[in-house]
């Protein structure tokens, strides 16, 4: 995080994150050359920590344990790097970046994280309200909608064995899949059938687990497909993977970053190598 109000609200996911098992939270504040503004380094470091001491007292009564870090250096080199050497299970971070103007795009710091990054990311996005422009998060319940877009890759099946076993959380789920609107005739009609008997299987799986699951077959761009089903269900979370570090590698070719980039809804990325 930052030291912006923006970033301050992103401790209001803290429980949808407890939700699905978290016990512990790593904030990460780098401090780059531009921010210190010719203060000195352990002033800025004494300053931020007093800022944060209540949020994380009042953390830490509710039993989850919380580690402050404030390196200095590149801010997208220094949480990948935190990230790796705290071993965490997820990268929390918002979408808004240095220009609040672009509301749905990303800054570049987050697209610095996505690239370098191999942990699982949670991009959350913001909206304005009031005259002054205040931010804050889109969604506070991440697992009441959650959208599961697949190509029946191995990948896609990855994230969709994760989800499986924590389905009778989340208040319903559905599957997508996207058919490519180059295709058509007789041979759409095949896919459709062919993608409705793999959804239906999964369903099966998760209602085992307890989960609440409706599955959909559309057609057309499968990046605006995924985020128009998004608006119009009222999905809260889109999880999908990525193949590898970096976004020219990902799902569905390019498709995952058009979904980050212009989705209203909150976004988790899996890196699957």
């Amino acid at each position: 995080m930052d030291s912006s109000s923006a970033a301050q609200e992103l401790f209001n996911c803290i429980p949808d994150l407890r939700l699905m098992g978290m016990a512990e939270l790593v904030i990460v504040h780098a401090i780059s050359v531009e921010q210190l503004q010719g203060r000195r380094l352990d002033a800025y470091r004494d300053a931020f920590t007093r800022r944060m001491e209540d949020k994380i007292k009042a953390l830490e009564q509710i039993g989850i344990a919380v580690k402050l870090l404030l390196p200095f250096g590149n801010p997208a080199e220094e949480i990948a790097l935190t990230a790796e050497e705290e071993d965490v299970d997820l990268i929390f971070i918002g979408s808004i970046g240095e220009n609040i103007i672009r509301e749905f795009l990303l800054g570049s710091t987050v697209t610095e994280v996505i690239r370098r990054s191999s942990r699982p990311i949670l991009i959350e996005k913001y909206i304005t309200l009031g005259e002054r422009t205040r931010l804050i998060p889109i969604f506070l319940q991440k697992w009441s909608t959650v959208l599961l877009p697949t190509d029946f890759s191995r990948e896609a099946e990855s994230v969709y064995s994760k989800f499986s076993a924590v389905a009778d959380k989340i208040h319903r789920i559905i599957f997508l899949h996207v058919i490519d609107k180059a295709q058509g005739g007789k041979e759409l009609s095949r896919q459709e059938e062919k993608a409705l008997h793999g959804l239906q299987d999964w369903q099966e799986k998760f209602r085992r687990n307890g989960g609440n699951v409706d599955i959909k077959v559309s057609a057309g761009i499968p990046s605006q497909r995924i985020n128009e089903i998004a608006e119009t269900e009222g999905v809260t979370l889109i999880a999908m993977p990525t193949r590898g570090v970096g976004l020219v590698k990902l799902f569905m070719g390019r498709t995952a970053d058009a979904v980050v980039r212009r989705s209203s809804a909150p976004v988790l990325l899996f890196k699957i190598d």
